[in-house]
């Protein structure tokens, strides 16, 4: 599909339990671990969408450093508690690729954090180069896609 073509959003949710060395002495997730959760549910994303991270890397010769990432922290994680990690791919055009995140509270679905990240894509060499239609495609799920 080319580049002028709109993006579908492509939805993934995973899930993951706070782990005691991921709080402080409050029972309280530090607010880093929050990062490591969006590169979670980024990376489940990815592997449903049949783009890991690996392969992408080792296959196609494309890798994705984070550029810019934010989090807004609304509530609490606690320890032991299951946070459920939404990841939408919001944006795949020219060198840039766009996540956006939310984390609730399993269960009660209260909203913990939301947050985002923009990937630059890189050759080997670490210079930026164009998303290939193809490529683009596999990370939206459009029919083609290897």
């Amino acid at each position: 599909m080319p580049e002028s073509a709109s993006l579908p959003v492509r939805r993934s949710r995973t899930t993951t339990r706070v782990r005691y060395p991921e709080t402080d002495r409050m029972g309280v997730a530090h607010h880093t671990h929050y990062f490591t959760w969006f590169e979670l549910g980024r990376t489940e994303l990815m592997r449903e969408a049949g783009c890991t991270y690996g392969g992408l890397e080792d296959d196609d010769g494309v890798f994705f450093p984070v550029i810019e990432a934010r989090a807004v922290y609304k509530s609490p994680a606690r320890y032991d508690e299951v946070v459920d990690i939404e990841t939408r791919l919001v944006a795949a055009e020219g060198v840039r690729v766009r996540f956006e995140y939310a984390i609730t509270r399993q269960g009660e679905g209260a909203l913990l954090a939301t947050g985002f990240t923009v990937h630059a894509s890189c050759g080997r060499d670490g210079k930026p180069i164009r998303l290939s239609d193809e490529l683009r495609g596999r990370l939206a799920g459009w029919e083609g896609g290897r």
